[in-house]
Order: structure tokens, then sequence, then C-alpha cells
């Protein structure tokens, strides 16, 4: 089964997302924007920072609202 990716925001302050995306991007390119070395890198969720946030956002062709904590979460 292939992985598929997702962004999450959470509200600063909160413990809940108020959005989330299915980003369309594959492992390889997600790997160089992460710096992933093992298999098992994608598997766990991660914070993003502003500069994986805007990585993404230009491969992905996406724009994503903005004062939001960002985390990138796997699935499959």
């Amino acid at each position: 089964m292939k992985t598929r990716f997702s962004v999450m925001g959470v509200p600063k302050g909160e413990d809940f997302p108020s959005f989330e995306k299915q980003i369309p991007i594959a492992l390889t390119e997600l790997s160089l924007i992460m710096g992933w070395k093992k298999d098992e890198d994608p598997l766990h969720d991660y914070l993003l920072t502003e500069q994986h946030i805007t990585a993404i956002e230009k491969v992905c062709l996406i724009d994503l609202p903005r004062n939001l904590i960002f985390f990138l979460t796997s699935s499959g």
C-alpha cells in the first residue's frame, strides 16, 4: 500500500487540529524536504518548520493557512 501524507494545522494553545489536508507528494520528494535517511522515518509525525511548510507548498502547488502550528502525518 502507498503511504499518504497529510498536513494538520493546530491553533496555538489548542490540542486539536482545525485544518487537515492530504498532500499530493511523492515519498522521494518529501524525504528530501524533511531530511529523512531511514526507511522508518516517514512513519512518524513531525512538527513542520517554516522552511518545511514553504517547500511543501511549492512542490504541491498549494497554499496553507497561516497562524497555525503544522504537523506532518502519514497513513497507509
